[in-house]
């Protein structure tokens, strides 16, 4: 498969992920009918990556607002707030980057406002970071 049209899967994969966290969330009843706030951080990985000219592989090089900007109507569901936690290859994810990015989701879901949490990441580690 053309590593471009992976790179277009790899992004509806992610329009589905910001979907599903959508629409699994209640929106919040308040006089004022606000869009449910649903944070993105992004870690980097195949997601936010494109094929370096140079060293002919992928290289995270995309940012969360970046990532947000392939999906323009997700504005019309909720209110993506991004945070760019790091932007590392998937196997760079390590003990101290789990240890970091769960404070994150810790601290964001903390909030009333919050209805949920996108997490982009890439493939490699990806259910290393799930555990």
């Amino acid at each position: 498969m053309d590593r471009e049209l992976r790179a277009s899967l790899k992004r509806v994969a992610f329009v589905g992920a910001a979907a599903v966290a959508v629409a699994a969330s209640p929106s919040p009843s308040n006089a004022q009918n606000m869009l449910p706030v649903c944070p993105l951080i992004a870690t980097g990985g195949t997601i936010a990556s494109k094929i370096d000219p140079v060293k002919k592989a992928p290289v995270p090089v995309l940012s969360g607002e970046d990532l947000v900007a392939t999906v323009p109507d997700v504005s019309k569901y909720s209110r993506i707030e991004v945070n760019n936690l790091s932007n590392v290859p998937s196997d760079y994810m390590d003990p101290p980057r789990w240890i970091q990015l769960t404070g994150e989701v810790n601290r964001v879901l903390a909030r009333p406002e919050v209805a949920g949490v996108i997490i982009s990441h890439g493939t490699d580690t990806l259910e290393e970071t799930a555990y």
